[in-house]
């Protein structure tokens, strides 16, 4: 043990050393932080895509001093590495980019053409980086627009590569809306239907997938007018929440749809995890409700402390014979008795049994049978308790979903009065609009029925990180103190130094393809 005093070697400058070099490591890191941005689109065909890729690049340099938006078009990729699309018909032209598209997917992978946006933003950067060696200067507030990515393979690549610096951002329009704009380029009616049904992604395993990719949007962009004020200002709202430069808070709507996405957690359903919100014809939240089995004395079941005596054992599909689902053990026996009595008949033989029962089961008419589920749905549950709590509110209000309703549920939203219902997920099976096509609608101007609307605004997945910020972050000496929108950062730190490494293994992995040469401006 040291003979020297206690305070004495309490007073040894260690502690003050590694402070400073701690503090050298913090700013060393803060050095590398970027203001760059990766803004990917999707949306349906029809979709306003360029015009929405324009505001964000002309808001960017226009209000938030952005030195360089470069904008990245698929479609352009496509022409670089296969042949030029011939320019008219407007028909020919998009049939032949999803088709070369859908190639350059089967051959070389599904997110093929991301990797390509990657690489090319990899060597804009490097441009940057020698003109600053050459020239002593570099735009300091860049901005990569991709427009736009169509399957979920695509954006999955980007988050691997760019994760906060990416914000994928959902465009779409109103069907009437998108059915205008292609037929105002000559295309018939039959062929913008044929572009939508090809658009969505049903057919091909390596082909787009609009539909199923769209839901994932870290932001959803309706425009359902044709003039330019409503894009400028939603684009502009987005990017103060995205740069921390505006006091922004949400909308009735995005409150609603967090919530229902929170209440969703609570559902143990074996199928889909489900919840909705409830809300007043002025968009106060009335209930939340999620998929899950009914308990006896009303509610769901819920997860109780284990030690909690009171407790009934919990009875839901996940605990009861193994974990099996009554909705599709129930089909599975329909099925079977279908081939049993089939095969009574001698309609059936014994060797084709066993494929016969299942080729019903996976019938997709028959996979999509929802009547034997034992869960109550997550629309129901809301309902259930809104009438309960506020019964006088509920007539006239609005239901947000995570999941488009399914027709059993759309009868019940009709009848309790309900307006309004908003989704981010599309539910294909659901039947709602054609069983009660009197009653339910998707066409936003129809204000006599109850309308069935894709959701607007900031994704429930980014609710909390672009609303909720830092204490005291908005103000100084008790004044409000944000940053000008010119100097604004992203509100998410973001480093450069591993993305150069992350790029290089999409880079590498283009070259052993052959889509870009060795010892190109790449290197």
């Amino acid at each position: 043990m040291s003979d020297k005093p206690q305070a004495e070697i309490v007073k040894k400058p260690v502690a003050s050393v590694g402070t400073k070099e701690l503090f050298d490591a913090k700013q060393n890191i803060e050095s590398t932080h970027t203001s760059e941005l990766v803004i990917a689109l999707c949306g349906p065909i029809g979709s306003p895509l360029h015009k929405v890729s324009d505001a964000i690049k002309e808001c960017l340099e226009r209000e938030f001093g952005y030195d360089l938006c470069k904008q990245l078009r698929l479609s352009e990729i496509i022409e670089e590495h296969t042949t030029k699309a011939p320019s008219t018909p407007a028909f020919d032209r998009i049939k032949f980019l999803i088709s070369k598209g859908d190639e350059l997917r089967k051959q070389f992978g599904a997110s093929v053409l991301a990797e390509l946006a990657i690489s090319q933003i990899a060597v804009e950067r490097e441009k940057f980086r020698s003109k600053k060696e050459t020239e002593r200067h570099e735009p300091q507030r860049v901005c990569h627009i991709i427009d736009s990515i169509k399957n979920q393979e695509e954006l999955e690549i980007l988050r691997l590569v760019y994760r906060d610096m990416l914000y994928f951002v959902g465009v779409f329009a109103p069907l009437p809306a998108k059915e205008k704009a292609l037929e105002k380029d000559g295309m018939t009616s039959a062929q913008v239907y044929e572009l939508i049904d090809q658009d969505s992604g049903e057919e091909l395993d390596h082909g787009q997938t609009v539909r199923d990719t769209f839901p994932h949007a870290d932001f959803f962009l309706r425009l359902d007018s044709d003039t330019d004020a409503p894009l400028k200002g939603k684009v502009e709202r987005f990017l103060h929440l995205v740069l921390g430069s505006k006091v922004v808070t949400p909308s009735h709507g995005e409150t609603a749809m967090y919530l229902a996405a929170s209440a969703s957690g609570n559902s143990a359903c074996l199928s889909r995890q489900v919840g909705a919100a409830l809300t007043d014809k002025d968009g106060e939240v009335i209930s939340v409700g999620w998929n899950d089995v009914p308990e006896a004395g009303g509610n769901l079941y819920v997860a109780k402390p284990t030690d909690d005596p009171t407790s009934q054992k919990d009875m839901r599909c996940w605990n009861v014979d193994g974990g099996t689902c009554f909705n599709d053990k129930e089909k599975r026996l329909i099925s079977t008795l279908i081939i049993e009595e089939l095969h009574g008949e001698g309609i059936v033989s014994d060797a084709q049994k066993s494929k016969a029962v299942s080729l019903i089961e996976n019938n997709s008419k028959v996979k999509g049978l929802i009547e034997f589920s034992r869960a109550i749905h997550a629309e129901m549950h809301a309902i259930l308790l809104g009438s309960q709590l506020n019964g006088e509110r509920v007539k006239g209000g609005k239901l947000y979903c995570t999941t488009y309703p399914c027709h059993s549920c759309a009868r019940h939203i009709v009848a309790a009065g309900i307006m309004e219902v908003y989704y981010v997920e599309p539910y294909r099976k659901s039947l709602a609009t054609k069983l009660h096509g009197d009653a339910i609608t998707e066409v936003e101007t129809d204000t006599l029925k109850v309308r069935i609307l894709p959701f607007d605004g900031v994704a429930p997945s980014r609710y909390q990180r672009l609303f909720r910020v830092p204490k005291d972050s908005r103000k100084s000496d008790g004044k409000m103190d944000l940053p000008d929108a010119k100097n604004a950062q992203p509100q998410f730190d973001k480093t450069l130094e591993a993305l150069p490494a992350l790029e290089a293994l999409v880079i590498k992995g283009l070259k052993e393809k052959n889509l870009i040469e060795e010892g190109g401006e790449n290197d």
